[in-house]
């Protein structure tokens, strides 16, 4: 457990070989405000977000407390970041974070880090979940890795159990897209047991699991269920004691109620496929995600984003079948098209039909490309925000709209490409999403969680976000030349979205989960300019992204289907009906109100009155127009009653939320959606736990005190132990790593004693992690002992000590590409320790090395399946003195991933390395890396002085040969590996040992190292020509995990272009090249 641990912390700072990048284009400037149990810390432009944060913090936070029945005992710190952009900087966590990851809590510290992404929603989801998290590890970790390995912790948890227990807390129970998402997987039955449940289905299925158990045992029972995992230190006999029955049977019950639940859908929906026309398919392609289907002016084509190929690319398609016309862009494999906003996705057509617009991710911002599909040739706008999102290219001119994010808010913009001019069309804290051009190009709809605020002079200057109800969406429209916006539906427990207008601006097409499932509805007005609203689907399956043609004759969409995401098309949408005026309900929706509320979440008292939309009539156009029509009293469509909007509040009522401050004392009613100030200054319940006494952290005015954040040194690992033997004498290991709280600069300390300082290894590391560019300095001794000698019955150990520094400085040039730069000074000793009367001999070097490094490869189960790495390094050694050691080498190592299929990858690899001066280093090849059952061509390893100590390097692997089968200063060798599942899954009866994931490898390695002449082949004396320098070898090979290590099996045969030789036999530890 020590090892590894250590591992995480030093991964990030060591300048390995390869590796994509984490890059710092932005340097923060860090502050903190801290509330009774947390402390927030945000950068520039990020103050609103970290009150927001405090506020829904401390709510989250008590109402777990009350749901759990446990108080944290330490602090928490939560970073929050603007922007998903800035997020993947951060240094907290090494690994790099893509898109899809929300925000993530560590066990080191504790701390939570979260990105806004420009929904208030999304980010208050996100710090609840992430808080379970904290929360959690304070209850069953005491809030650290040291405490796990002090306190000998081995509680732990399966995915589905941590990552549904924090949806079920933060969503308040079960919510639509998980319903809609297990609906489509009971009916496909691809449900797993939970013993199974891994990845994405492990938040869903998680979820949905738990709020099974709270819907159907009471939800005070999941307080209980974590209580007794505590107590018990295992999960499943804290289900035992809970429920008195085992997972196993729980897992049985929780699937029979999915298919009550869900099955009857089959005969009141339709499948998709039923009604619409497939026109791309995961299952036969490969990937799961063919979303953002974009249909061409012209309605021939559609562009859209697939993974089909691993990657997301774009590409273009024919509507009338969906047949493969071109890809276009290939992403996540260059700094151009880091990230397509998968979540997010931005696709528009010119008018033309000739050129795409699309957002993406380059470097630390995003960007708009303009891309000609005919010429394959994109350009960048003038643009660069921290987020761009969703897009939409006026039809009668050159004018692109999209969602911009900019520190706490997402707004409305439109770019005019030929004025090269830019104009924010809302400019406010509510988010906006979606925007769609009506096809006279004078009107932009999007949907926003604004509520009645259509006007910017009716929100208040101090206006609190969290103290306003955000979690709905409608949709709106905004005239861009009078910037007059308008709010076309008014729905209290719905989300719609993607408006889609017909060419005589009469019919809407829309999406809404009105009913629990994403379908799409039809709005129009008749002669008489009556407005009516009905579904034009009644679909079992969630539709979302809807475009339509122009003519109004197709419309594509996506919907998910089989565990994947697939585009559908309808022809002649606005002639489609359904024998139905309203949907029926999901079970879900029919029982949500009682059923959220057993989580805390409170409905206004006219979110159930009907199943209408919502969308009013009054705000329908005469002469096929729209009116900003902002009336703040409105009639619901269905029941004609009136209802008064609570979203706008008169000034007496701001100025009554407003007397309040989040702090010290701050008392929260979950009921509510503000924080009620407390009812005296008396000391909280936790004032007895000292890391919540009482704080400096509000000014007079009840507003936080914002603090400037200074680096402070605290330990992430201390560990050591020690030993006393009669023959090695004290022997001791102690580890230990320190670093600030945002990860910007970190102290590693190692060392391994043994008998005395002479032969024992210490060193200590400083990391200097802030800037683009990572600093480190390494100093350190080592001991290693090594025997060799004339013959192998007259050898002698030798002690080689090693006292050096290493300063390195890493530039990373995108996330793919890295200029790495080290000086190193060594001082090493070579000693005789059986012939004391040999003298000692010592050198001096100084060492610079340059390395230009690419990787954009993509990971399968252990090793690359698609892409490309290359290292090429020169580093030398200059002379010091007349004894010194001098020399200059050039490196390369290229390696090449193609995936032929699921499972099946073709591998390249070409190393190399040549080295000139008086003192070459000298290469060795032959031989697998770790290899365990090792044997040398010479019988010993090839050290025999100094220099070969420091700079003889292996060259490997190179199978069928020993290890030093060839040794010289300059090597090639080329690996050809075909890679493919050779069992997926393998259980013994008689014993507890199982193999998943075994892979297979058939191989082809050549190589030769050579100093002066090489000749590659010869031939013998009856004229037939055989290898010399030249190694030949080839075989088959296994890769296992056994007991948690990862080991390699080959056999190999050498050849030398007459005959195969007999088998070698290779184990050895670690992954594949």
């Amino acid at each position: 457990m020590t090892i590894i641990v250590l591992l995480i912390i030093t991964s990030g700072v060591a300048y390995s070989q390869f590796g994509q990048n984490k890059v710092q284009y932005k340097k923060f400037n860090w502050q903190f405000i801290q509330t009774k149990h947390f402390d927030i810390y945000f950068h520039q432009g990020g103050d609103y977000l970290a009150q927001f944060a405090a506020h829904e913090a401390e709510e989250a936070l008590s109402k777990l407390t009350e749901n759990i029945d446990y108080e944290i005992t330490n602090r928490v710190p939560l970073i929050i970041f603007n922007s998903h952009n800035e997020f993947q900087q951060n240094n907290v966590i090494d690994e790099f974070l893509p898109e899809g990851v929300g925000g993530v809590t560590e066990l080191f510290k504790n701390r939570v880090v979260i990105p806004f992404e420009g929904e208030y929603e999304k980010f208050r989801h996100v710090i609840h979940h992430e808080l379970l998290h904290a929360f959690m590890n304070d209850m069953y970790y005491g809030g650290s890795i040291q405490n796990i390995i002090s306190r000998n912790i081995s509680l732990t948890f399966p995915l589905w159990f941590s990552e549904g227990m924090a949806e079920v807390q933060s969503r308040f129970g079960l919510d639509k897209q998980t319903d809609m998402f297990m609906r489509d997987a009971t009916i496909h039955n691809y449900v797993p047991p939970l013993d199974y449940m891994g990845g994405y289905f492990a938040y869903r299925g998680g979820q949905s699991f738990f709020a099974y158990l709270a819907d159907t045992y009471g939800e005070e029972k999941l307080g209980i269920l974590m209580n007794n995992v505590k107590t018990f230190g295992d999960v499943e006999q804290g289900f035992r004691e809970t429920y008195k029955v085992g997972l196993e049977e729980l897992d049985e019950k929780w699937q029979r109620y999915l298919k009550r639940i869900y099955w009857p859908d089959l005969k009141i929906r339709e499948d998709v496929r039923d009604f619409a026309k497939q026109l791309t398919n995961h299952e036969k392609d490969g990937g799961n995600y063919n979303i953002a289907p974009t249909i061409s002016p012209d309605g021939e084509r559609f562009a859209f984003i697939s993974n089909k190929d691993d990657m997301f690319d774009i590409y273009i398609a024919k509507t009338r079948n969906g047949e493969i016309i071109k890809k276009v862009i290939e992403g996540n494999i260059s700094s151009d098209f880091e990230e397509l906003h998968i979540l997010t996705p931005g696709l528009a057509w010119s008018k033309d039909g000739r050129k795409l617009a699309l957002s993406a991710k380059s470097g630390g911002k995003d960007v708009i490309y303009i891309v000609d599909i005919y010429e394959e040739d994109w350009s960048e706008l003038p643009l660069r925000f921290e987020a761009i999102n969703f897009m939409s290219w006026n039809p009668q001119g050159n004018i692109i709209a999209f969602i911009g994010t900019k520190a706490d808010r997402s707004d409305l913009y439109i770019y005019d490409l030929g004025l090269k001019k830019l104009t924010p069309m809302t400019n406010d804290v509510f988010s906006d999403q979606n925007p769609t051009w009506s096809l006279d190009g004078k009107t932009v709809f999007f949907t926003s969680d604004r509520g009645d605020y259509i006007q910017p002079n009716k929100i208040p200057a101090d206006f609190k976000i969290w103290e306003y109800d955000y979690s709905g969406s409608d949709y709106y429209g905004i005239d861009i030349n009078s910037r007059e916006m308008t709010r076309y539906s008014n729905s209290k427990d719905s989300k719609e979205g993607y408006v889609q207008i017909s060419a005589d601006g009469k019919k809407i097409l829309y999406v809404s989960d009105l009913n629990g499932i994403s379908n799409i509805y039809l709005r129009e007005r008749d002669s008489t300019g009556k407005v009516t609203d009905r579904p034009i689907t009644n679909s079992m399956n969630p539709i979302d992204q809807i475009s339509m043609s122009r003519d109004g004759k197709k419309l594509l969409f996506v919907s998910l289907n089989k565990g994947g995401y697939d585009i559908f098309s309808i022809d002649n949408p606005f002639e489609r009906k359904v024998d139905m005026e309203r949907l029926t309900p999901t079970e879900y929706v029919m029982d949500m109100k009682d059923y959220a509320l057993k989580f805390g979440r409170e409905f206004d008292s006219t979110t159930f009155t009907s199943q209408s939309t919502g969308l009013q009539d009054s705000k329908f156009l005469k002469d096929s127009t729209l009116s900003a029509n902002t009336d703040q009293i409105e009639q619901d469509s269905v029941t004609g009653d009136f209802v008064v909007s609570d979203a706008v509040k008169s000034e007496e009522e701001r100025e009554n939320e407003n007397a309040k401050f989040y702090g010290e004392d701050v008392k929260v009613d979950l009921g509510q959606t503000t924080v009620k100030p407390p009812d005296n200054l008396s000391a909280p319940k936790s004032l007895e736990n000292p890391n919540f006494s009482f704080l400096d952290n509000v000014n007079p005015d009840g507003s936080f005190k914002i603090k400037k954040y200074k680096v402070k040194f605290t330990p992430d690992l201390v560990y050591g132990n020690a030993a006393y033997t009669s023959f090695y004498g004290f022997q001791g290991l102690a580890q230990i790593a320190l670093s600030d709280l945002l990860g910007d600069h970190r102290i590693v300390i190692q060392t391994s004693m043994v008998i005395d300082l002479k032969n024992s290894d210490y060193a200590v590391g400083y990391y200097y992690l802030p800037k683009r560019t990572d600093f480190g300095l390494y100093l350190f001794h080592t001991a290693r002992f090594v025997s060799y000698g004339v013959t192998p019955f007259n050898s002698f150990l030798y002690r080689y000590r090693t006292i050096g520094g290493t300063l390195s400085a890493s530039y990373p040039i995108s996330r793919f590409k890295r200029i790495d730069a080290q000086l190193t000074g060594e001082y090493i000793t070579q000693e005789n320790l059986d012939y004391t009367l040999e003298p000692a001999e010592s050198k001096t070097l100084f060492i610079p090395s340059f390395s230009l490094i690419h990787d954009n490869t993509v990971y399968g189960y252990t090793s690359p399946v698609s892409g490309t790495r290359y290292n090429f390094t020169l580093m030398a050694s200059p002379k010091l003195g007349q004894d010194g050691i001098g020399f200059g080498s050039l490196l390369g190592d290229l390696r090449t991933y193609l995936k032929l299929g699921d499972g099946y990858t073709f591998v390249t690899r070409v190393t190399g390395g040549a080295s000139f001066g008086p003192n070459p280093q000298r290469f060795f090849i032959g031989g697998m890396a770790n290899w365990i059952n090792y044997d040398y061509e010479n019988t010993t390893i090839p050290i025999e002085d100094i220099q070969d100590f420091a700079f003889s390097s292996p060259g490997l692997p190179l199978r069928g040969f020993n290890y030093d089968r060839l040794s010289g200063s300059k090597y090639a060798i080329l690996n050809a590996e075909l890679r493919f599942p050779l069992l997926r899954y393998l259980v013994f009866g008689a014993l507890p040992l199982g193999f998943a994931n075994v892979e297979g490898v058939a191989f082809v390695d050549a190589g030769t190292a050579w100093s002066d002449n090489l000749e590659l082949t010869k031939k013998l004396p009856d004229g037939r020509e055989v290898t010399k320098d030249l190694l030949l070898g080839t075989g088959l090979g296994a890769r296992i995990n056994l007991l948690g290590f990862p080991f390699m099996f080959d056999v190999a045969w050498s050849y030398n272009m007459q005959k195969f030789s007999a088998p070698k036999y290779y184990i050895s530890l670690g992954y594949n090249f």
